[in-house]
């Protein structure tokens, strides 16, 4: 694992250059805190951090062919680099014995195409000299991050926005208008976008290419069709059991240690269970929790899990007040705005593992291939009840504690289709952001518009499963964009890599293939995924209901975040930024802190914001030198 970053600059003093890739790969050190290494030309810069990981000795980048024909930086693991390397070894010479090398020689002789024979997560740079073309690309579904800006005198890349900044990009720091609108909407910038003018990030399984002929963006890799006759039940769950087992045995590999990050639901349980079956020695394994009776603690279950599987267990109990000193370093390592307060517990389980283990699996992606989020089945309910649907929502909901809201009320009569669906995961609706708005910001055509591609693919998948649909909005966009990041960033900060077996090439294309009615129902989601986990655990864990992991922030920021919460959006920083009106947040803060409504998710989308901004829009920009 790693931070990358560079510049192409065809034209322009390549001492200025040269300086300003030394300062953005300076900014990604909590990435890669174990070595650097530069390239320069006289047309590209490359610059590198290394978490050391794969290939403790020789593992060194910028890496060069023969000659310098073309160079390679990458961050991330391709975890069949052993079975590339065996072909590629009967006609090329190694100088390494990891993963990058490979990468770079499987392009000398298949050009960017082979993009499509790589498994793992990974964002690159490959400098092709003799055709003076850049390529930039990312992995399948955006588990690491690239970013670009471009200006007058070239294109910068990055794994990160703040390293970008450090080498003076942009130029002028400014909102991106459509971002913050779905930042407001959703709690998260779009996986295609950034927070700043100018800025944007390589979308996942796709290469920019910039060469002599321009730029080129292009898809490499698209989900396969539905299979139309999957199999009986039994022999799916053969093929679901045997491709979790490889995935899991395929990012076992490394030369550091490794551990686990077990919640104690199906997803971590399971996870926990393979490691225990393909490794050896001892297993470590993290968690993370509350210590109030408030809030869903999932603590026990990792324990029981923990005893059943004999773990060497490690676990942190989350103090507010803890929390309250550290936010600062928390919000400052997540590069953007992030509305999502579990990035607080992500950053803590992130820094305890760090202090026994180099890398870490986790269970992010379950819910986007298995089928685990409640929206999934409601939604798919609408759809298949119709009217009588849209009456029993309600009934539903309310039999389970549940309040029915104005706007699940509103979109019970929004018609099916992406917009509904996003619908059930937003946090600010338009009229909500109106009422805030100081000035007009984007409005909601140009937040379709931004959506638009993933809109189209929506329909595609609904015409043959409308349940696919749904789970490849939530991979496209809330994986992507929420969940990816967050584990990203708050890993990084401790300099921890975490793999995710269930975002494996084989399993996501195996679960894709499979119909909705296979995955979940409104009595039980994940339904493929808990029987298997029945095998290896028994028939409570197969279970178990979804907790999830609700970080109580709105409790927090009536008691230790409150000091926070009123410096950031008190009335005179709210009327200096311009953004909202002040009387709209200060009603929204008074309320939430007089206990007369909870506003606490709001809040905190607003605190993350102003947060950022005065980090990057009240600082100068880096100058070059």
């Amino acid at each position: 694992m790693c931070g990358i970053a560079g510049i192409l600059a065809r034209n322009g003093d390549t001492g200025v250059r040269d300086e300003r890739v030394r300062r953005m790969t300076a900014a990604l050190v909590h990435r890669g805190p174990d070595d650097r290494g530069f390239y320069s030309d006289d047309s590209v810069g490359f610059g590198f951090r290394r978490l050391a990981v794969i290939d403790l000795k020789t593992g060194a980048q910028p890496i060069r062919l023969e000659d310098d024909r073309a160079v390679i930086v990458l961050n991330g693991e391709i975890y069949n680099f052993r079975e590339l390397r065996r072909d590629l070894e009967r006609r090329q010479t190694f100088r390494s014995t990891g993963d990058v090398e490979v990468v770079l020689r499987l392009y000398a002789e298949e050009g960017i195409a082979c993009l499509k024979r790589l498994r793992g997560m990974f964002a690159l740079a490959i400098w092709d000299r003799p055709a003076r073309t850049l390529y930039l690309a990312r992995d399948r579904f955006g588990i690491k991050p690239l970013f670009v800006c471009r200006q007058a005198d070239g294109l910068a890349f990055a794994s990160e926005a703040g390293a970008l900044l450090a080498g003076g990009y942009p130029e002028r720091r400014m909102l991106d208008p459509v971002e913050l609108r779905h930042y407001l909407a959703y709690k998260y910038i779009s996986p295609t976008g950034s927070i700043l003018a100018g800025v944007a990030s390589v979308p996942p399984a796709m290469m920019l290419e910039i060469g002599p002929g321009g730029e080129r963006l292009t898809r490499y890799w698209d989900p396969p069709e539905q299979d139309p006759a999957p199999g009986s039940p039994a022999e799916i769950e053969v093929r679901i059991a045997a491709a979790l087992r490889a995935a899991v045995r395929r990012q076992l590999v490394a030369d550091v240690p490794v551990g686990v990050f077990l919640s104690g639901g199906v997803d971590s349980s399971t996870l926990t269970a393979l490691v225990r079956e393909a490794g050896e020695g001892p297993l470590r394994t993290f968690s993370v929790g509350f210590d109030a009776d408030d809030v869903a603690n999932e603590l026990p279950a990792a324990r029981r899990v923990s005893t059943t599987l004999g773990t060497e267990h490690s676990e942190i109990v989350m103090d507010p007040w803890r929390v309250a000193s550290d936010l600062e370093a928390i919000l400052s390592r997540l590069d953007a705005p992030f509305g999502d307060a579990t990035a607080i517990p992500t950053w803590y389980i992130s820094r305890l593992a760090r202090e026994r283990v180099t890398v870490a699996l986790s269970g992010e992606g379950a819910d986007e291939v298995f089928g685990g989020y409640p929206r999934q089945a409601y939604d798919s309910a609408l759809d298949r009840f119709g009217a009588m649907g849209r009456n029993l929502l309600p009934v539903l909901l309310r039999a389970s504690g549940k309040r029915v809201s104005p706007a699940l009320a509103l979109r019970l009569k929004m018609p099916a289709g992406l917009r509904r669906y996003l619908d059930w995961s937003r946090i600010l609706s338009a009229d909500a952001i109106a009422s805030l708005a100081a000035t007009p910001c984007a409005d909601e055509e140009a937040l379709l518009e931004l959506l638009a591609i993933e809109a189209e693919a929506f329909t595609r998948s609904a015409t043959t499963d409308k349940f696919r649909a749904r789970l490849e909005a939530d991979r496209r966009l809330f994986l992507a964009g929420d969940l990816l990041p967050k584990v990203d960033r708050m890993s990084m900060a401790h300099s921890l890599e975490v793999r995710v077996p269930y975002l494996d090439d084989d399993v996501v294309n195996l679960l894709i293939t499979l119909p909705g009615r296979l995955k979940t129902s409104l009595r039980r989601d994940k339904r493929a995924l808990r029987r298997f986990a029945a095998t290896l655990l028994g028939p409570e864990i197969g279970r178990r209901r979804k907790q999830g992991f609700d970080v109580p922030i709105g409790r927090w920021l009536r008691g230790p975040l409150r000091d926070a919460l009123l410096d950031h959006l008190a009335e005179s920083a709210v009327r200096r930024r311009g953004l909202f009106r002040p009387q709209a947040v200060g009603a929204l803060v008074q309320e939430h802190l007089s206990g007369e409504r909870d506003h606490g998710a709001t809040l905190w989308l607003l605190l993350s914001l102003e947060a950022w901004q005065q980090r990057v829009l009240d600082r100068a920009p880096a100058a070059p030198r």
